[in-house]
């Protein structure tokens, strides 16, 4: 079993090494610029057939299930600076990984001030009846509807105006 998720792991990670790879060739020649529709055209399906090959690879039969496993740090840091290694494993996007900062990575569970948010508008929600949902929308609809006929009258008034302007003689001040 340990051989088949390594195996499997290494032809993820060369996969998305080449995703990562493309995206960045790309992504730089944008930056320098003169990049002409053929080239974007190329890029775009070349990263298409990678990421292809990349949900194929995930998808394979012989792949082991790979969202049963547990990943658990083994070694976390004392300090609170930088820790250059995993910063390098992780291209800079995990900096250290202290005793501290732990709980919030695996955190599984939210936060309470987020728990009882979410509780409000969940009992919000189900207070309101379908009946009052119902007059709501309508409502909504009404004022949205007043709105664009607010929004084409005037449009069509200006449309009336606005030929008969002498662009000339009328002074538009810039600030």
């Amino acid at each position: 079993m340990e051989k088949e998720v390594d195996n499997a792991l290494s032809t993820i990670h060369q996969r998305v090494n080449g995703v990562k790879g493309s995206l960045q060739t790309f992504m730089r020649k944008l930056e320098l610029g003169g990049v002409i529709w053929p080239d974007v055209n190329e890029n775009f399906t070349t990263l298409a057939g990678q990421l292809n090959f990349l949900q194929k690879a995930l998808t394979k039969e012989d792949t082991p299930q790979l969202q049963n496993l547990v990943l658990l740090p083994l070694m976390t840091s004392t300090g609170t600076g930088p820790d250059t290694t995993l910063e390098q494993l992780t291209e800079g996007r995990i900096p250290y990984l202290a005793q501290d900062s732990l709980p919030n990575y695996l955190r599984t569970k939210l936060d309470l001030e987020i728990e009882k948010k979410e509780h409000f508008v969940s009992t919000e929600v189900n207070r309101i009846s379908e009946h009052n949902l119902q007059q709501q929308i309508c409502d909504l609809n009404n004022l949205s509807d007043a709105i664009s006929e607010i929004i084409q009258t005037s449009r069509d008034s200006w449309d009336e105006v606005l030929p008969t302007l002498d662009y000339q003689k009328t002074k538009i001040r810039s600030w």
